[in-house]
Parts: C-alpha cells; structure tokens; sequence
C-alpha cells in the first residue's frame, strides 16, 4: 500500500468528495445573503475560482457577512487536492 493509499483508507478520496458535494444538495443556497446555490460556487471552483475573492467576483457570493466562507473555502481545498 502506497503513501497515497494510506492516507485515504477508510475515507473517501478528494475526487470523491468532490464529486458526493456535487450530490449532496447541489441546488441549495450555500451563500444565502445573495441567494447563490452550491453547484453555482463550485462551477466557478472547477473554472479556476480558487480564492474567496474569485468566488465573490464570479458568483457574487460570499461577500458581506461571509457566513458561508468557511464552507466555500472548503470547497476550494477539496477541488485543489483533486488537482494535485
């Protein structure tokens, strides 16, 4: 068992957490000030979003009260272990 390996067992990989939060209420209001939907957030993720502040630019999300920031920048680590 590789490294890798190891450090996943038991546990679902970044890819496949990924792709359970594209499930997992994709159309719910993950920034509820300005009404911008998970699956809205995450596409702006997957198109190189990789900043609270890109988020705010592409989605308008995540701005005043950054309540949801904490759920957003988890996202982006997610998507980023993906990618590594």
């Amino acid at each position: 068992m590789n490294e890798t390996e190891k450090k996943w067992q038991g546990k679902r990989s970044p890819q496949e957490q990924w792709d359970y939060e594209k499930l997992k209420s994709p159309h719910r209001n993950l920034c509820t000030c300005y009404d911008v939907p998970k699956i809205d957030m995450m596409s702006a993720i997957e198109k190189g979003a990789n900043t609270l502040d890109l988020i705010t630019t592409k989605t308008y999300g995540c701005q005043d009260a950054r309540c949801c920031s904490r759920q957003v920048q988890r996202l982006i680590d997610i998507f980023n272990e993906c990618q590594e």
